[in-house]
């Protein structure tokens, strides 16, 4: 009986894994024949490849032209898209239907872009965050910390840096996530503390690295100033109001944060304050109107023309199909320069998993590893891997048409190495003396927009957010969850508590010699 019931879940199993279906079965298929072709030989074939394959929606220009599709790819990859449910999914996503599963949420971050009328508690925190912003660049403070880890620091973080010429404030924004005492203390010396604000972003109020940081700012504070005044320097991100009150926030200073808003989907919510706070309101409020706008392409757009679905088709082409296990991400653009770190826990958290929806692991690749910097930095560094390396490593290139400030003859030569890159990788270069030889037919995609605005990055942003939603619902995982990073939370306070007690008995002995030696040298 026992057996019978095993035997009957692995058939079970086996049926509903995507890589069963007709359609993963066809392009398995159909890679053999593209294969075969190279990307010069393509644009041969067809030397309207990029009016073929390029779109432009939310204020991006997206060219696919030089990854190696045909039309019958990009028709097979969209088939695939209809037989695992894509449709009624993206209905799911926008309605507030359970999306993850493992914790019974919904996850709602598009109503932060533009609520719904019944979501007034999203309109009664947008009103309140620009009368704190307006109250607050009115004040004597000069600087704020703001505190979080993973989304709710890299979100605000690389919003603020990439719209830095939008600044209409002169407070200058500490971003602090890591528990570092060399950076925290070094920043609490250059302080007044009469003069310094605290944000603290945490959902749950009880993230260990974030925690930390707070206690350590509010000793500062106390060190310098009344106990009954410090409340009036602490500002709160949080679901968990009860928590912040305890902790020393007063209510007034509680931005509210929902349960069906991930951390890493949160730059839309109260998290994004030190956005508004650099930039204004009203820049803030252009950021989600381009989320928005991306929003709707996604939710209207048949998936041969939607933007975010072939971006993820792509994808999962490159990734399933001709294995590509990475992603570079190269943005031309200095503001851009922690794009790639964000796209790392943005993807990597929300795809780097291994259970399937249907029960037991899945038996085929998920998210890729991102990687990236710069663009013109990394022509003079990882570039050279990716022309003449062993890997083949597909390549997303993101460049602005014009700068907000720079002078043209500048942003031309930017221009130029970003698309002579991307060209580059696709010809390649012949030479007789081999080390000069670089294959070519290396896959990229180029995003390009008139010039970088509030509008464009939350476009950018939420165009990758639903690319990851998209390739998860293909793979048939939870993009929503994020165990791996709860284990992570645990083993910190394991290990903290071992150094604390110093009892290393039932510890390995890989784990136990480094606490001896880091314990030797307290």
């Amino acid at each position: 009986m026992f057996y019978g019931i095993i035997l009957e879940k692995c058939i079970w199993l086996l049926f509903m894994s995507v890589v069963n279906t007709n359609q993963w079965q066809a392009l398995l298929k159909h890679h053999g024949a593209v294969a075969k072709h190279t990307l010069v030989e393509l644009f041969a074939v067809n030397p309207q490849r990029f009016n073929d394959f390029s779109l432009q929606a939310a204020g991006l220009l997206f060219d696919y032209s030089k990854q190696r599709v045909t039309q019958e790819t990009i028709d097979l990859l969209c088939d695939l898209a209809e037989s695992v449910g894509l449709k009624q999914a993206i209905q799911d996503l926008f309605s507030g239907a359970l999306v993850n599963h493992t914790e019974q949420r919904a996850a709602l971050h598009t109503q932060l872009r533009h609520p719904d009328p019944d979501k007034t508690e999203v309109k009664q925190v947008l009103s309140a965050m620009r009368k704190f912003v307006d109250r607050v660049n009115t004040s004597s403070y000069t600087d704020v910390i703001v505190l979080g880890i993973g989304g709710s620091d890299l979100g605000p973080r690389l919003v603020c840096e990439a719209l830095a010429p939008y600044q209409v404030s002169k407070l200058r924004l500490h971003f602090v996530a890591n528990v570092d005492g060399d950076t925290l203390s070094p920043l609490l010396r250059s302080l007044d503390p009469k003069h310094t604000l605290c944000i603290i972003n945490s959902k749950t109020f009880t993230t260990i690295e974030t925690l930390a940081n707070a206690n350590a700012i509010k000793q500062w504070l106390l060190a310098a100033l009344d106990a009954n005044t410090i409340t009036e320097h602490l500002i709160a991100v949080t679901a968990s109001p009860e928590a912040a009150v305890k902790f020393g926030v007063r209510n007034e200073n509680i931005f509210a944060f929902w349960d069906w808003v991930g951390g890493r989907y949160s730059v839309w919510s109260a998290v994004g304050l030190p956005i508004a706070l650099s930039i204004g309101m009203d820049n803030f409020m252009r950021l989600l109107d381009g989320a928005h706008t991306m929003d709707q392409h996604f939710k209207t757009a048949d998936f041969a023309h939607n933007m975010p679905v072939l971006m993820a088709l792509i994808g999962i082409w490159n990734i399933n199909f001709n294995h590509y296990p990475t992603l570079a991400i190269k943005p031309y653009a200095d503001g851009l320069q922690l794009l790639p770190s964000y796209l790392q826990q943005l993807e990597m958290e929300s795809n780097g998993k291994s259970a399937a929806n249907h029960g037991g692991n899945v038996t085929y690749n998920t998210a890729p590893v991102i990687w990236g910097g710069v663009g013109c930095n990394g022509q003079h560094a990882y570039m050279q891997m990716l022309h003449q390396g062993t890997q083949i490593v597909p390549v997303d290139f993101i460049v602005a048409k014009a700068s907000i400030n720079g002078p043209t003859e500048l942003h031309n030569l930017l221009v130029a190495s970003c698309l002579g890159q991307s060209q580059a990788l696709m010809l390649g270069h012949s030479s007789a003396q081999e080390y000069k030889n670089c294959p070519g037919d290396r896959p990229s995609t180029t995003l390009m927009c008139d010039k970088i605005t509030p509008e464009i990055i939350g476009s950018l942003i939420a165009l990758y957010e639903h690319k990851v939603f998209v390739q998860g619902i293909v793979w048939q995982i939870q993009s929503f969850d994020q165990w791996g990073v709860q284990l992570g939370k645990e083993l910190i306070k394991d290990v903290l508590n071992l150094i604390q007690t110093q009892q290393l008995q039932n510890v390995d002995s890989s784990t136990a010699g480094l606490l001896r030696y880091f314990l030797l040298q307290k």
